[in-house]
């Protein structure tokens, strides 16, 4: 391994500006907090590069930059905390750092206005020290070190807006729902360290293929914390909330990086899951059905976020399915592609929303091409990536996990991916066309009308924009635009970087590996079924929502949350309050009426009573005459003389 003092500079610089970003935070100007906040991005980014470059100078596939934090001895055995940066967690920190930058400098256009600017900047760049702090861990005790910062960010940045409610509720059900994934993730990590004896990864690495029974047993409690942080079945359901927060939010956790964690997690324990075929299997399942369930469910949302939600709950699912059938590599790609489009798609959707004075609904759009020609562009570009046309990024990436997937002879999860695919067009076409194609903004059924805005919408509305203006049309700044377009071109030429670096994460998974990639091997035709499946989404999602759909009018009239199994997101929700919330209620209800109020209250209101009561009856001892005073001394000693005269001798 090499020293680099990159890393450290990588995670210190964000972590010192959101200290000192929260000192000033109501001093400095929102301009100087701004290019603080997206400069230090941005130089945690350059810096990063050149650890990149340090790395591929090492020469060797299997090589590793590191840096020591602090080491001590217990019990006569060394143990070192330090920062690790090989092939994977490299792969992860460019995305993390680079989006994370693009995702800083839209922040300054589209968080301007709101009053809380400077704690934005200051949770924002807490989270990329988080991230980092995740990726970077050099052992098993660094690793829960970053997940519980990336959490502690993540709970701060979703309930951003603290005032309102809605957001409130939406941080504590991450909080919650993630907190059960990590009891098991740290029993997995507890059952780790006590059966082998060490934290440190590659010392595990090395002892867990003799042990496959304990491997599945470890690798089943982490994946339940990797299924939690990622959003994955069954505990999925806190993802679409945490739209709450601002878009930026959205983009830089549930697009770009913090919700693949998990899929991070799993390719960094690779060689704990390797060694358990029943750990693998559970991990291509999950993810399989998390991405059909995420295509099915977003489908029938209305709010332009939850779809792209929902979008992300499903691709992670592919990563999930690549890192399970043994192509994580290909998993790894898939991540990279998917944060260019979806941060694309929800910056792209931030500007609609930011014209649209905070509406969110798809049916209340319609016709915005020539309105917003730059967010058209933008989110047709995505969507391409997305559903996977060639040769846009999504494409490659998605491909190299299918053909991986049929090439494992996982027949049935191949065909279940491939459904998902055409899912995808299809949920793709009906968003993109009700929101930009069709009938313009003005003659849509709840338009906004003689430049007034719409009240409803902006009440529900997750940014700060539009406050004390009187028209329902807001411009976009550069600032939000310039890196949309960055994203946007990435998303377009991404999958040439698997020309370039196809091979580039092979020299961290094939130090384990026992299997080969698949998806070199699979048929060609596998890749025509995909395309083909994919177009037959586009154009049913075309003839049922495009500018002449047959449901296009009925969609656009409706009203309401959505309804219905699919609307419902399978009664998760429901299932999850039925099952656990109420009785939980109930038993806190019980608690306090019955034991605490009868119980514990009766109890100490009896001692109280039994008190007073000797109190009141022993008084008469404490009259003022001294011959009862004395009395009560002879007494005394009579009874101290009798029990030591015939029971203690």
């Amino acid at each position: 391994m090499h020293e680099s003092i990159y890393l450290p500079l990588i995670l210190g610089l964000p972590l010192l500006s959101a200290a000192i970003l929260t000192v000033y935070r109501n001093t400095w100007s929102k301009s100087v907090i701004g290019t603080i906040g997206s400069g230090v991005a941005a130089v945690s980014f350059l810096f990063t590069l050149l650890a990149f470059f340090q790395l591929q100078g090492a020469g060797d596939h299997g090589g590793a930059l590191r840096f020591v934090i602090s080491q001590w001895e217990i019990g006569g055995r060394s143990y070192q905390l330090g920062l690790l940066a090989d092939q994977l967690s490299m792969w992860w920190l460019l995305i993390v750092t680079g989006v994370g930058t693009l995702i800083h400098i839209y922040s300054k256009g589209y968080m301007h206005d709101d009053e809380s600017f400077g704690r934005f900047f200051a949770k924002l760049n807490y989270f990329i020290f988080a991230m980092s702090t995740l990726v970077m861990a050099d052992n098993f005790m660094a690793l829960v070190i970053g997940w519980t910062n990336v959490g502690l960010a993540s709970y701060m940045l979703i309930g951003f807006y603290i005032t309102r409610p809605l957001a409130n509720a939406a941080q504590n059900k991450a909080y919650l729902t993630n907190l059960v994934g990590e009891v098991f993730m740290l029993a997995g990590i507890g059952a780790t360290i006590v059966h082998y004896g060490t934290f440190n990864f590659r010392e595990v690495f090395e002892k867990v293929g003799s042990d496959p029974q304990w491997a599945t047993t470890i690798g089943l409690l982490i994946l339940v914390g990797a299924a939690a942080k990622s959003a994955q079945l069954p505990l999925h359901i806190w993802l679409p909330d945490a739209m709450q927060g601002p878009t930026p939010v959205s983009a830089m956790l549930h697009a770009a990086t913090m919700v693949t964690a998990g899929v991070y997690l799993i390719a960094r324990l690779y060689p704990i899951f390797q060694a358990s075929p029943t750990a693998m299997a559970a991990v291509a399942v999950v993810g399989a059905l998390s991405a059909l369930a995420g295509a099915l469910i977003a489908t029938r949302q209305n709010d332009i976020k939850k779809i792209l939600a929902y979008s992300t709950m499903s691709q992670i699912g592919y990563m999930f399915l690549g890192n399970g059938v043994g192509a994580s590599d290909a998993a790894a790609l898939h991540f990279m592609t998917h944060a260019f489009f979806k941060a694309a798609l929800f910056l792209g959707a931030g500007i609609v929303i930011h014209e649209l004075a905070g509406e969110q609904d798809i049916r209340k759009m319609g016709g915005l091409k020539a309105k917003m020609p730059f967010s058209f562009w933008v989110f047709l570009i995505g969507c391409l990536a997305l559903v996977g046309i060639p040769p846009f990024s999504g494409f490659w990436s998605k491909e190299a996990i299918l053909g991986a997937v049929y090439s494992s002879h996982s027949y049935v999860l191949w065909t279940i991916g491939v459904i998902a695919a055409g899912l995808t067009a299809f949920y793709n076409t009906r968003l993109f066309s009700l929101v930009f194609l069709g009938a313009p903004l003005d003659a849509a059924p709840t338009a906004y009308k003689s430049g007034k805005r719409n009240r409803r919408a902006e009440s529900h509305a997750d940014h700060g924009h539009g406050h004390g203006h009187g028209h329902g049309h807001h411009e976009t700044p550069y600032t939000m635009k310039h890196p949309v377009a960055i994203l946007a071109f990435l998303s377009v030429v991404g999958g040439a970087l698997f020309l370039v670096y196809g091979d580039y994460l092979g020299g961290y998974f094939h130090l384990y590996s026992k299997s080969a990639e698949h998806a070199a091997h699979a048929p060609l035709w596998t890749q025509f079924v995909v395309i083909g499946v994919g177009l037959l989404g586009v154009a049913l999602g075309w003839r049922m929502y495009g500018p002449n759909g047959s449901h296009r009018v009925a969609e656009q009239s409706g009203t309401g949350e959505p309804k219905g199994l699919l609307g419902k997101g399978f009664y998760f929700d429901e299932i999850y309050e039925f099952l656990f919330l109420s009785p939980a209620r109930a038993f806190g209800k019980t608690v306090s009426d019955v034991f605490d109020a009868r119980g514990l209250d009766g109890i100490l209101h009896g001692l109280s009573a039994l008190a007073r009561g000797l109190g009141n009856n022993l008084d008469w001892l404490h009259s003022g005459f001294i011959r009862r005073y004395s009395l009560t001394l002879f007494a005394s000693v009579v009874v101290l003389v009798a029990y030591f005269a015939f029971y203690v001798s």
